[in-house]
């Protein structure tokens, strides 16, 4: 039987996945990567396989990667949280190593839908718990407003995506800011920037965990259509009577101190303030950020 363009597409990117995993300098990456299964959903994506990590055994947890990031992101804390959970670390729609090939669009509404169909695959319906850093804090906030039922308790690292209305970035600046992403001296640039003392922290593993998933077909696209849709804002609106905590980096220089302020301010969001930490908690404090999350989770 004759594959289609999609499913051809698709394999294109499972094998650069592959060929990605065994060129990762980082052993936690690997390790991370090696636990990586495709997930084949519904029509509604075309029936491909999509890039889930599955680790662990006891209570589910989803981990929720931040703008233009990967499963990746979470390689610090995975074996930590694998000893008690199910960890389960999807890249999201239209990013990461994900198939570009399943929509032609790539936006926050498609992103949970995503999220949705995969969790319902993975026959995961209750005492699911959520950890959101960056932009996953904002897509956890949305998920958990649409699957309120299922969602037992939240952690927001650094969120993003809080305050504000969304803003469209309309072609063709959408393709030229992607194109500027895609830029290895501005790649280098942001990783620095997302740690708290970049000069002691980032060297080549972290610069290429930052970067690698950027061969994969179609990425140029939907980071510009995700542009397009304006992207996560606002999200505060969706926040429940769900147990929530919020960490966040008192050194994080993207969030930047007013937004970090305005976080503080919000009394269902308990938060929690990391000195000597940059943007990415689970990256730069890894054994802290883990046992306040197993503490969290297992009280």
């Amino acid at each position: 039987m004759t594959k289609s363009h999609s499913e051809q597409l698709s394999d294109l990117n499972v094998d650069f996945f592959e060929s990605a995993k065994n060129s990762l300098l980082d052993p936690l990456g690997l390790y991370l990567a090696n636990d990586v299964k495709w997930i084949q959903l519904n029509q509604n994506w075309n029936y491909l396989k999509f890039p889930v990590v599955i680790g662990g055994k006891g209570q589910p947890i989803l981990l929720l990667h931040g703008f233009d990031s990967s499963f990746l992101e979470f390689r610090r804390i995975y074996q930590s949280l694998k000893r008690n959970f199910q960890v389960i670390i999807p890249d999201l729609l239209g990013f990461g190593f994900s198939p570009r090939c399943a929509t032609n669009e790539y936006n926050p509404s498609k992103i949970i839908s995503y999220l949705i169909d995969l969790l319902k695959t993975l026959q995961i319906k209750k005492n699911l718990k959520i950890i959101g850093a960056s932009m996953g804090g904002s897509t956890a906030l949305k998920l958990s407003f649409e699957i309120n039922h299922s969602i037992d308790k939240i952690i927001l690292l650094s969120p993003a995506g809080l305050f504000g209305e969304p803003k469209s970035i309309p072609f063709p600046l959408n393709q030229i800011g992607a194109s500027f992403l895609g830029l290895q001296q501005v790649r280098k640039s942001l990783c620095r920037q997302a740690f708290a003392f970049p000069d002691e922290c980032v060297g080549e593993m972290e610069e290429q965990i930052a970067s690698i998933h950027l061969g994969c077909k179609g990425w140029r696209n939907s980071l510009a259509s995700f542009a397009k849709s304006g992207g996560f804002a606002g999200t505060q609106k969706y926040i429940q009577n769900i147990p929530i905590k919020a960490v966040c980096g008192e050194n994080d220089r993207i969030l930047g101190k007013k937004e970090i302020k305005n976080i503080k301010k919000i009394d269902k969001l308990n938060f929690i303030g990391l000195q000597n930490c940059g943007h990415l908690p689970h990256v730069d404090l890894p054994s802290l950020s883990s046992k306040i999350i197993q503490d969290y989770f297992l009280e």
